[in-house]
């Protein structure tokens, strides 16, 4: 009989480093391969578009893995400008993550002209600045572990429910 492969969880913490994955002792205690925010994400989101805009190449690369891990298309932008033109291009995109800092053209800036053209579309914003609020949007503070960004892609995506402080 074949042996079925083990997922792999793996943790990134951005922003910074911490000597434990955020969540992990909330996992610890779960019955072995059930996880269920992995669980109910990686169905929900299949199939799911998402723009990712950070001015980090590094976190764009990782935020971008996530999301095609999870089974999702995704598409990249250095900043707001470009993904301005990522969103004429792809029509299809259904959620933006977005960096709140950037230059030129930063998130809530670009959150506004794309809303303006597309008001359905959903906005997880990430920063590692404490003093920026939405009331409508979820804002993922640096750092933050994966496991908190399929949180937020499925609230945005499937539940719509409130936005999470």
């Amino acid at each position: 009989m074949p042996q079925r492969a083990t997922p792999l969880n793996l943790h990134v913490v951005l922003g910074g480093s911490r000597p434990c994955c955020p969540g992990l002792e909330r996992r610890q205690g779960k019955a072995a391969g059930h996880d269920s925010v992995s669980d109910m994400a990686r169905p929900a989101l299949a199939g799911r578009v998402a723009l990712v805009v950070d001015d980090e190449p590094m976190i764009v690369e990782i935020l971008g893995e996530l999301c095609t891990s999870l089974g999702m298309t995704v598409y990249e932008a250095a900043d707001g400008v470009g993904a301005l033109g990522q969103f004429a291009l792809h029509p299809e995109i259904e959620v933006l993550v977005t960096d709140v800092r950037m230059p030129g053209l930063d998130g809530p800036g670009l959150a506004e002209r794309i809303l303006a053209l597309r008001p359905g579309l959903k906005i997880i914003f990430v920063t590692g600045y404490t003093t920026y609020r939405s009331a409508t949007w979820p804002i993922l503070r640096k750092p933050f572990d994966l496991e908190e960004l399929e949180t937020a892609l499925c609230r945005a995506l499937v539940q719509q429910g409130p936005a999470p402080e």
